[in-house]
């Protein structure tokens, strides 16, 4: 209820952003999403949790996005009177597309299919024994996303289409999972897409610069100074 209640004091504001604007073309878009959580239960028994999964690429065009995208998790849990953490960290690195269709000024809607490889590890710290497992992933993940300034953007998603395909440390074959958790699933992350076309503007129309008592104009290529 907190996270639906947050969510819409979040969308609430966007829409009264004044300056807000649709995915830059030629720029760079980054994103990610961070999560920390900590319980401490009735009982003394302790657990933690910890995400991050960032992404970087390069916006073509309004619509059309390419980059590298990847993730560390860990969740652990202590029992009253251990000393040691039981831990199961996850990780993947893979590539991305993302499509966006503008909504307006202040909404998109957009879908980011992403591959790559994953692995987790599992273990008790300060214990050298862990059980790992290696394979790939594919998801498809459909979003909304709010734009609060230029560039910037709060993203929500509810779930997608998830495929993992692991192989246990040991095994002769690897085990499959395919997940539709569409509607069971709330994530709020951030993305911001930085111009990198500015040079380009710059070179193109000319630039001057200041420099003591002479003035420098860059026209194309060559430099010219003026006494």
């Amino acid at each position: 209820m907190k996270k639906i209640f947050l969510s819409a004091l979040l969308i609430g504001g966007a829409a009264m952003a004044v300056n807000a604007q649709n995915q830059i073309a030629n720029s760079v878009l980054v994103y990610g999403e961070l999560g920390i959580s900590s319980v401490k239960t009735a009982g003394d028994d302790k657990a933690f949790a910890f995400n991050f999964n960032p992404g970087i690429g390069y916006q073509f065009d309004k619509n059309w996005a390419v980059g590298v995208a990847g993730g560390f998790n860990t969740a652990r849990v202590r029992p009253d009177g251990a000393s040691e953490w039981a831990y199961t960290n996850t990780y993947h690195a893979g590539l991305f597309v993302r499509h966006t269709m503008p909504v307006g000024k202040i909404f998109a809607l957009y879908t980011q299919l992403e591959a790559g490889y994953m692995g987790s590890a599992t273990g008790i710290t300060d214990n050298n024994s862990t059980f790992n497992t290696n394979g790939f992933y594919a998801s498809l993940t459909p979003a909304v996303a709010v734009y609060v300034a230029n560039g910037l953007a709060l993203n929500f998603g509810f779930g997608g289409v998830n495929f993992n395909s692991l192989k246990a440390q040991g095994a002769t074959k690897a085990s499959t999972s395919f997940d539709l958790t569409w509607g069971s699933q709330f994530n709020i992350g951030v993305s911001k897409n930085v111009s990198c076309g500015m040079m380009k503007k710059h070179r193109r129309g000319g630039h001057k610069m200041n420099h003591g008592s002479r003035v420098y104009r860059e026209v194309g290529d060559d430099v010219e100074s003026e006494d």
